[in-house]
């Protein structure tokens, strides 16, 4: 059912009431005058009727929603999709109605900004599992009303394709994550007049989404009081350096023919090119956010990252004005692996120990006990050790990073370990694998699920509202080194309370960081990290 709200700054305003929520879809955040021009927070100025009642458009990129329904292996009715060059960058707001009516200014409402992951290559905040009506009811029915805010941001080419060339022309570098700030900016301008606080905004992100909030804190400004990490950090996928980030320019120059073309001749060229030309660009050209020097400034590492020391090499003021982190992994999250290795999955085995004795070169023993750990031997079947290989990146890539940054936080960190099996069919049914806790967190997937494991999404959405609510139950990390356990269901687990690092009933081993009392995560996180690009 339509309803017309009146903002205090934005005008009349028209959205979706269902159900004692009411959705503002496809709200314009942001402008950009070209496809790689940086965003500019959107006044609103010149507007006094704005039509929120179908979802905007999506930004350039490959309508590949099937891709992420096949990782979580049960589809939804998908929504009337268009792309937009211009007109992407755009949110979703969904309101709790308190005693019928909108919030007013004064009930200052807590908020979350949910950001959506993809590898920085796909993503849309219309995708229906993303839909966040449902976590905002359930707000409401617990008395913790919250206001969800999902958006776009750039992705691919127009997110983080760059170089001394385009920054020459005035184009800087990290447009994708300076999309996401001037949505937080947008939110800290206007969400006061839909009831919430402005003050009081928590980052939630998963996968690339995630990662993007723990690169914002490299910011210093104040973007953001708590952050949920789901799966995903810049431990794990690291901005690339200066030079990795030409190679890509320059990949993308010869492919389009520009090679010799000058500066300003290229960038022209690029601004022309249609848009299915930009989604014709390979994953192996790497567009991921860069060190560009004002934005992201270092790379950080499992050191700096797990010590509450003032490094100055860290350079991440986020740490002092970020008040809290609730940070988690998925028990099987390296089933992402099995997109992003592609034809590495041959012959797996072979490649897998012939890479990691040249990365581990210097520490030969370490190299045979990872290979004996992990159980790999060169003529090992794939199934079998594309298994085993991708637990490896399980523990190295998302559960020993999220670890290090619960270890360091300054201040209150809690942990969580989503351990419910896909009950769907496909490779990874029975499995906790990546992006499957999105789907019980928003509750979109609840019909499909057996009361045991409905519960389970019920208690998780539970305590990621009560954390934005700042009034999370369970011990703080540096009170125990706990952890929050979802699922099993079938055990009877739904939210308890595990002390201790891999602990029983955790679903947690300590191979990695026993591997790692020798060699210590840095050349364990680089041998992952060249196996899987090639190098």
């Amino acid at each position: 059912m339509a309803s017309e709200f009146s903002h205090p700054s934005l005008g009349h305003i028209q959205g979706n009431a269902k159900e004692g929520v009411v959705q503002f879809l496809g709200v314009k955040y942001a402008s950009i005058k070209d496809r790689f021009a940086a965003s500019e927070v959107f006044d609103h100025s010149e507007s006094n009727f704005i039509d929120a009642t179908k979802p905007g458009p999506y930004v350039i990129s490959p309508p590949v929603w099937d891709m992420e329904f096949g990782f979580i292996q049960k589809s939804l009715p998908m929504p009337e999709m268009r792309m937009s060059e211009l007109e992407g960058l755009n949110l979703n707001i969904s309101v709790p109605l308190i005693q019928g009516k909108i919030p007013s200014p004064e009930q200052m409402l807590p908020v979350f900004m949910f950001v959506h992951g993809g590898g920085y290559a796909l993503g849309s905040n219309a995708w229906p599992q993303y839909d966040q009506a449902r976590i905002v009811r359930l707000s409401t029915k617990m008395g913790k009303p919250v206001i969800g805010v999902g958006i776009n941001y750039r992705v691919g080419l127009p997110g983080f394709l760059t170089s001394q060339e385009m920054r020459k022309e005035g184009y800087v570098a990290n447009n994708g994550l300076r999309d996401q700030a001037n949505a937080l900016r947008w939110i800290k301008k206007f969400i006061g007049g839909f009831g919430g606080d402005s003050g009081n905004v928590t980052f939630i992100g998963e996968s690339a989404g995630s990662v993007s909030g723990s690169l914002l804190l490299h910011s210093t400004e104040p973007l953001f009081k708590r952050y949920v990490s789901m799966s995903g950090t810049s431990l794990m996928m690291k901005p690339l350096p200066p030079p990795v980030s030409e190679f890509a320019y320059s990949s993308v120059i010869e492919m389009f023919g520009l090679k010799d073309a000058s500066g300003p001749e290229r960038i022209k060229a690029l601004l022309a090119l249609p848009v299915e030309k930009l989604l014709s660009v390979p994953p192996n050209i790497p567009l991921v956010p860069v060190i560009d020097g004002d934005l992201i400034r270092s790379i950080i590492n499992f050191a700096q990252i797990s010590s509450k020391d003032d490094d100055p090499a860290l350079d991440m003021p986020g740490r002092k004005w970020c008040q809290d982190l609730l940070i988690g992994d998925c028990q099987f999250d390296g089933s992402i692996g099995s997109f992003m290795l592609g034809p590495k999955t041959v012959s797996i085995a072979k490649g897998f120990c012939s890479s990691i004795g040249k990365t581990l070169a210097d520490y030969p023993a370490a190299a045979e006990k990872l290979r004996h750990a992990y159980q790999i031997t060169p003529d090992l079947a794939d199934d079998v050790a594309l298994r085993n290989v991708l637990q490896f990146s399980t523990d190295i890539g998302f559960y020993a990073t999220a670890l290090a940054f619960a270890q360091g936080w300054p201040g209150k960190a809690r942990v969580y370990h989503f351990n419910e099996p896909n009950p769907w069919e496909g490779p990874w049914k029975g499995e906790a694998g990546h992006v499957l806790d999105i789907a019980f967190l928003f509750q979109n997937y609840n019909e499909h699920l057996e009361p045991e494991q409905k519960a389970v999404a019920v208690k998780f959405a539970e305590d990621v509202i009560k954390f934005a609510n700042g009034a999370c139950d369970w011990k703080a990390f540096n009170e125990g080194e706990g952890a929050r356990i979802y699922g099993p269901s079938r055990d009877g687990i739904c939210g308890e309370y595990v002390e201790g690092i891999a602990q029983d009933g955790s679903g947690r081993k300590n191979i990695i960081f026993e591997l790692a009392e020798e060699i210590g995560l840095e050349p364990l996180s680089a041998a992952w990290g060249n196996f899987l690009t090639g190098n």
